[in-house]
C-alpha cells in the first residue's frame, strides 16, 4: 500500500502563508500532515489515500503565490506493526507471558501464552496493575470457576482466566470504544465466544448471577461506588487493582462496609492489588 505525498514549501519566516496552506489542506481529504524547517525553509507533506485526491489538492494550491509543490509516491509503513515486532515478550508471575503478536511467544515456552497487541489504552500486560491482577489469579483455583471482569478493557484479566481453566468468564466495560479490543482480543487468543461473552455497559446489565472471581483493574472512584453491585454477585475472591498505595486504606475500609474482608495484599512500586473474600 502507498502514501499519496504532496509537499509543499515555502519560507519559514512567512506565518500568513503557512495559515492559507494549512486551510487549504483542511478542504482536502488529505488523512494527515507533517511538518519539517530546514535552512528557512518549511515543508509541509500532506498525506492522501489515492494520486487523485494528491493532484486535485495541489490544484486547490496552484494559485498561492511563493510556495513549491512536489508530488511524491512512498510505501506505507505500518509503525505500530515494526514497533510491536521490535518488542520483547513480557513474562507475568510463574506461568504467564504476554506479546503483542504470536510470533514472539518462544516456542518452548510452557507458560499461558497471551496475544495482547500494542495498541489504545485498554491494558496489556506492561503496567504494574495488571501484572499484580494476573499474579493473583495464578495461585487461584479458577479452573471449571465462573469469573466476571469488571472494566475490563483489553480483556487481559478474563482472557487470563480462561487459560487458567475458567468455566466461563463474562468481560464487559462501559467504554464503547473497548469493544473491538475485547472482540479482536477474544479472536486472536482462541476463545469462544461463548465461553467469554462480552457487552459494553453496567454491572447492572447482568441482573443476576453469582461468580467465583471477580476483577476489577479500574480505580478506587470507580470501584468504590460499584462495590455493593459487585457483592450482590460475589461467590468468592474479588481482585482490585488500579489502586495507589496511599489509596489502600480507603478500598479497605470501604470493602468493610460490603461485607468484604482482606485476604490477600500486594504491591509494585506504587501501585496496591487485593483479593478480598466475603466475610
Amino acid at each position: 500500500m502507498k502514501d499519496f505525498i504532496l509537499e509543499i514549501s515555502f519560507d519559514v519566516r512567512d506565518a500568513a502563508l503557512d495559515e492559507i496552506v494549512q486551510s487549504r489542506l483542511y478542504l482536502t481529504p488529505s488523512t494527515g500532515s507533517s511538518s519539517i524547517e530546514i535552512n528557512g525553509t518549511t515543508t509541509i507533506s500532506a498525506y492522501f489515500d489515492t494520486a487523485g485526491d494528491r493532484d486535485a489538492a495541489a490544484q486547490g494550491m496552484a494559485d498561492v503565490e511563493a510556495i513549491a509543490l512536489h508530488a511524491a509516491d512512498r510505501e506505507r509503513v505500518d509503525w505500530l506493526d515494526r514497533y510491536q515486532q521490535s518488542l520483547e515478550p513480557l513474562f507475568i508471575g510463574e506461568r504467564f507471558v504476554v506479546a503483542p503478536d504470536a510470533a514472539l511467544i518462544p516456542a518452548d515456552t510452557t507458560r499461558h501464552a497471551l496475544i495482547v497487541p500494542q495498541e489504545q489504552a485498554f491494558g496489556t500486560g506492561a503496567h504494574e496493575t495488571t501484572s499484580l491482577c494476573i499474579e493473583i489469579l495464578e495461585t487461584l483455583d479458577v479452573a471449571g470457576k465462573r469469573g466476571l471482569d469488571v472494566g475490563s478493557g483489553s480483556g487481559i484479566l478474563a482472557l487470563a482466566m480462561c487459560r487458567l481453566g475458567a468455566e466461563g468468564v463474562i468481560a464487559f466495560d462501559n467504554d464503547a470504544d473497548a469493544f473491538a479490543a475485547l472482540r479482536d482480543n477474544r479472536v486472536r487468543n482462541g476463545v469462544d465466544d461463548a465461553r467469554m461473552p462480552i457487552f459494553i455497559g453496567s454491572i447492572e446489565a447482568l441482573r443476576g448471577g453469582v461468580f467465583d472471581v471477580v476483577t476489577m483493574n479500574i480505580i478506587p472512584e470507580v470501584i468504590i461506588p460499584l462495590l455493593g453491585e459487585v457483592r450482590r454477585h460475589l461467590g468468592g475472591s474479588l481482585i482490585l487493582s488500579g489502586i495507589l498505595v496511599v489509596k489502600r486504606d480507603d478500598v479497605v475500609r470501604a470493602c468493610a462496609g460490603h461485607g468484604l474482608v482482606l485476604a490477600e495484599e500486594r504491591a509494585k512500586g506504587e501501585w496496591w492489588v487485593g483479593r478480598l473474600r466475603p466475610a
